[in-house]
């Protein structure tokens, strides 16, 4: 570590308004790695400690603080003087066996007590800091397997730069117990760019128009928005960490074999409009099959509250609702999307965030309806225009929305709150999940916390060499209730835990 701080450089990284969009949230993953060989020196502590240290020095913005420049702008400040050190912790489970967890496919109660430091929403360190990286390494019992978990706060990265760090560390580590110097000082002269000005110099001069319902989140009054991003990055982490985002919510993980979802896409085709259809030597794409059928799922697990909740009082108190409130007739559906491919910037090892938020909305008519073929294909077809529409244009334009209004990252979080039948679908099935390797092979199991924000679905890869997709889905437990039982889903989805 000292090693470390004596090479650290005082700088200044303007964040990006990208950058704080998700700023409330957590990156957090676990990676599992077992001791199949019985090896003695199976992981070493202090090589994989010194490693994370010499990988530091490469994502030097992982030891700045979070200073707030007002206006809903935020920097990272790293000051050799004044480090914001990680947080960095090792521990044995001595009753904790890698088998244990194996046979329970890895679900959380049979993991060992404390493994995850952090939860869902970015909060302060015991020194009053938000750390920029926590991390907690765990042997299990007799040598058994190692856990390493790992949480970057979104302020600084997204899924690209989290893993690229994490498979960064772990092929320094392997460099140094195989003495193989060759790889480690190629590794070592590995260049990421932390520079938010990259964007701005990629943005095309062209622009198109924002859907409505972006421009509705991004621009409509909102005190109560307003309000939280005014506060200090410290003060509003407090504020939300005790809001419990996260209680009365359960997470299943589910895993969609790729024979399954490519015989349900043969099935989608045979519908989708003249001018989607695809080649008759391809399909189209599994990842907007399967958010389709996600949406239809959850609005049908909605609908089945609403009739659990409707009874003798419903029926007295829906004359008066109906005058008051508006009947619900669409779901707001949020599909994140990389702008790196469309601005150019996929080869530039841009770590800052790049995702976008693109949002459009299901009629309930659709998504309600009995899940078919037919039914599917609308829904596919409305997926895929919005991912088709994500060009450099559009980027450049949502870039120029919140840009003009640094202070509105917070507007999402809060329209989230308040319509909770949105459904937000990440795909992180290109992340580099199953690449970090500190000597020892790559990890049997990789995953987040046992439970994350209401309303988030992830699309993630299945452990190699399996092209199976891994779904982990987040909602309220009144609503995952309904997705458990939901046929349709359940022809295609197997439950992990």
């Amino acid at each position: 570590m000292d090693e470390f701080v004596s090479t650290v450089e005082n700088q200044v990284f303007a964040l990006h308004p990208l950058d704080t969009q998700g700023a409330f949230l957590n990156v957090p993953y676990h990676f599992f790695f077992g001791n199949a060989s019985n090896a003695a020196n199976f992981m070493p502590f202090d090589v994989i400690r010194t490693s994370f240290y010499k990988a530091l020095k490469q994502f030097p913005i992982l030891c700045g603080y979070l200073r707030s420049e007002g206006n809903g702008q935020t920097s990272v400040v790293v000051d050799r003087s004044d480090l914001n050190m990680p947080e960095y912790k090792e521990s044995s489970a001595n009753t904790v066996h890698i088998s244990a967890l194996q046979e329970c496919n890895y679900h959380h109660s049979s993991w060992p007590a404390g493994l995850s430091t952090t939860g869902a929403i970015t909060r302060a360190g015991s020194d009053g800091r938000i750390k920029l990286i926590n991390v907690h390494v765990v042997r299990l019992k007799e040598n058994s397997g190692v856990i390493i978990f790992v949480n970057i706060p979104h302020y600084v990265v997204d899924g690209t730069g989290f893993f690229s760090f994490v498979e960064l560390w772990g092929t320094l580590c392997r460099a140094a117990r195989t003495e193989d110097h060759e790889l480690a000082e190629k590794t070592s002269a590995q260049k990421f760019c932390f520079d938010r000005a990259i964007i701005a110099e990629h943005l095309p001069e062209d622009r198109k128009p924002l859907d409505s319902t972006t421009m509705k989140i991004y621009t409509r009054f909102n005190p109560l928005a307003d309000w939280l991003a005014w506060l200090s990055p410290g003060t509003r982490a407090k504020l939300l960490d005790g809001a419990k985002f996260s209680s009365d919510v359960v997470a299943h993980t589910f895993r969609i074999s790729q024979d399954s979802l490519n015989e349900l896409c043969k099935q989608v085709a045979q519908h989708l409009p003249d001018e989607q259809a695809p080649a008759s030597s391809s399909l189209p794409p599994p990842t907007h099959v399967l958010a389709a059928l996600l949406s239809k799922t959850v609005a049908q697990a909605h609908q089945k509250c609403r009739q659990q909740r409707s009874g003798l009082l419903s029926a007295v108190l829906t004359p008066v609702t109906s005058l008051l409130f508006s009947k619900e007739t669409h779901q707001s559906l949020n599909l994140l999307a990389d702008m790196r491919h469309p601005l150019g910037l996929a080869d530039k090892s841009y770590m800052g965030n790049g995702l976008l938020p693109h949002n459009t909305q299901c009629s309930l008519d659709i998504l309600e309806s009995p899940t078919d073929p037919e039914s599917l294909a609308q829904v596919t077809s409305t997926v895929t225009k919005v991912y088709h529409n994500a060009d450099a244009q559009l980027v450049g334009s949502f870039i120029d929305l919140i840009s003009s209004r640094p202070s509105c990252f917070t507007r999402p979080m809060v329209y989230l709150a308040m319509n909770p039948t949105m459904v937000v679908i990440t795909n992180e099935t290109a992340f580099k999940l199953y690449k970090a390797d500190f000597g020892d092979g790559i990890p049997e199991w990789v995953c987040t916390i046992p439970s994350f924000v209401a309303n988030f679905v992830g699309f993630l890869p299945s452990p190699p060499p399996s092209t199976d997709i891994i779904v982990n889905i987040t909602m309220k437990k009144s609503v995952m209730k309904h997705i458990l039982l939901n046929d349709s889903w359940r022809d295609i989805a197997t439950i992990v835990y």
